[in-house]
């Protein structure tokens, strides 16, 4: 299943079991200073690409044998713009983000 679509809102439920998905919010118009992600996701992988600017916080996501590849921010030194906040559980698979510049 793909959905695409410009505007993204201040919480988003992301449940799945065994599948991959891939969030791409590099285009994305922001709706406020913070994304929740809330996950429940048990098998599969999870990619997150966001754009400069935008920074992760996982202090609240619940792992377990699964292979966290988080990364706080692009290092780009530039003004956050977006905080995206992961928070619930993720069981067998992997999560990793990585940074794009937004599609034109």
């Amino acid at each position: 299943m793909r959905r695409d679509g410009w505007w993204l809102p201040r919480r988003l439920a992301l449940r799945t079991v065994w599948c991959d998905v891939m969030l791409d919010l590099t285009s994305a118009v922001r709706s406020g200073p913070e994304l929740v992600i809330e996950l429940r996701v048990r098998g599969g992988d999870v990619e997150l690409v966001l754009a400069p600017g935008m920074v992760v916080d996982a202090n609240e996501l619940s792992v377990r044998h699964t292979k966290p590849a988080i990364s706080r921010d692009a290092g780009y030194n530039t003004p956050q713009t977006l905080c995206v906040r992961l928070v619930g559980r993720m069981r067998h698979g992997r999560i990793d983000t990585r940074w794009l510049a937004p599609r034109r």
